[in-house]
């Protein structure tokens, strides 16, 4: 199968480090290592094209005049950043359009595969011209959450994009059953919407105990437990509630340190609460490092951290899949789907969402019990094992697509 995926969105670069990035780039090679032809479009790529990644990608950045009228009107203090940044998204659907319909003819493409992006229309038209099926893949509800987190100047046209590209895809693809539950309330027909979380690659979360001890060594961590987070530090994370519950935890004389991997808004703030804790000779931030270089340092832990402050979630954790792939013991919110991975007790330890105190005990059964922690490590990797990988993504997706392509051709023969 020819498979286009197309992501409008530049805060998602093809080849850059945050978990949307990488969802992209994993699917893509799965789909590519199943021998079918993938080319992903995108308006900026960034970053060096990671070892390996065989698929091909095609930038189709901004015209240049429509650049620099988007550029003028962002600079215009009457438009506003909001009504700046959406107006430059209808831009470049706009002029995207014809060049994506030109370019996926030429590749012969069998479906559209986009990844959902607020504002996003070129995909769809694109699809519907080529006379192909058009898979949307949700992440999110991004009115909502641009409303919510950015601001947003045209809510109202943006939920009724929003509203006609779900109900026009061929299928949608929702990474949890919350964002599959919002899917259905817009009206989109059950049948029409697939279940597909993250996952991950397993085989590249394999790495040896002299890496580990290499790496420990390089950044100056003893024999304490090492009690870690992987992410982009947003406010949702509730980075903050690991920070306090290592404090409880060094209160009661536990020896532990805390690394923290990645980057994010959020950083200064929680530099300055380690160091309220008395954390700060106990806390690393690693800042944002590569994927390739992401199992090197989860080997390093000891106990892995999914940590959220409601109950109420529409994630599917990148890095939930990826701890449980490199045999980390995992203490995680009771938060959205993250209980059909982690089941407590089986897979690794739950605690209520936004609770310190509760957080604080299950790291510290698990800082305790080394035995009872490599036996959930060692089940959480199984069960992604059977359960969550890239692979199994790729082969649902392509049923998808194959499923929607018959349909297109019923109701071709039916015209």
């Amino acid at each position: 199968m020819r498979i286009a995926y197309v992501c409008c969105d530049r805060g998602v670069p093809i080849f850059g480090s945050k978990g949307a990035s990488i969802h992209v780039r994993e699917l893509c090679r799965a789909l590519d290592e199943a021998s079918h032809d993938v080319l992903i479009v995108s308006p900026r790529s960034g970053g060096r094209r990671p070892p390996g990644f065989r698929p091909k990608v095609v930038e189709l950045p901004l015209e240049p005049e429509d650049g620099a009228a988007c550029g003028f009107l962002a600079d215009d203090l009457a438009a506003g950043p909001d009504a700046a940044r959406e107006i430059r998204s209808l831009v470049y659907s706009a002029s995207l359009r014809f060049r994506l319909e030109s370019l996926l003819r030429d590749f012969g493409a069998d479906v559209v595969y986009e990844r959902y992006s607020l504002l996003a229309t070129a995909g769809a038209s694109a699809a519907r011209a080529l006379g192909i099926p058009h898979v949307l893949e949700v992440n999110a509800p991004l009115a909502q959450e641009q409303e919510a987190h950015r601001g947003l100047a045209f809510a109202h046209a943006a939920r009724e994009i929003e509203r006609s590209l779900l109900r026009s895809a061929d299928a949608v693809v929702c990474v949890s059953d919350a964002v599959a539950n919002w899917v259905a309330a817009r009206r989109v027909e059950r049948e029409q919407i697939a279940l597909v979380p993250n996952a991950v690659d397993p085989r590249r979360f394999v790495v040896d105990a002299a890496e580990r001890t290499a790496l420990r060594r390089r950044l100056g961590i003893d024999d304490a437990a090492v009690i870690g987070f992987l992410g982009t530090l947003k406010p949702w994370h509730d980075v903050d509630g690991l920070i306090r519950a290592t404090g409880r935890l060094v209160r009661r004389g536990l020896r532990v340190r805390l690394l923290l991997i990645g980057d994010g808004p959020e950083r200064p703030r929680l530099e300055a609460l380690a160091r309220a804790e008395r954390l700060e000779e106990l806390t690393i931030f690693a800042g944002t490092i590569t994927h390739h270089r992401v199992p090197r340092y989860l080997a390093a832990l000891d106990i892995a951290a999914v940590t959220y402050g409601t109950p109420e979630s529409y994630f599917s954790p990148l890095k939930m899949f990826e701890y449980l792939a490199a045999a980390r013991p995992v203490v995680a919110a009771a938060s959205g789907d993250i209980e059909h991975c982690v089941r407590h007790g089986e897979t690794g330890l739950l605690y209520p969402p936004g609770d310190d105190s509760a957080l604080a005990d299950a790291l510290a059964t698990l800082v305790a019990d080394r035995e009872r922690a490599a036996r959930l490590a060692a089940a959480g990797r199984a069960h992604v094992r059977a359960h969550h990988t890239w692979a199994g993504n790729a082969e649902a997706v392509v049923a998808l697509a194959e499923s929607a392509a018959r349909q297109e051709d019923r109701v071709a023969a039916c015209a």
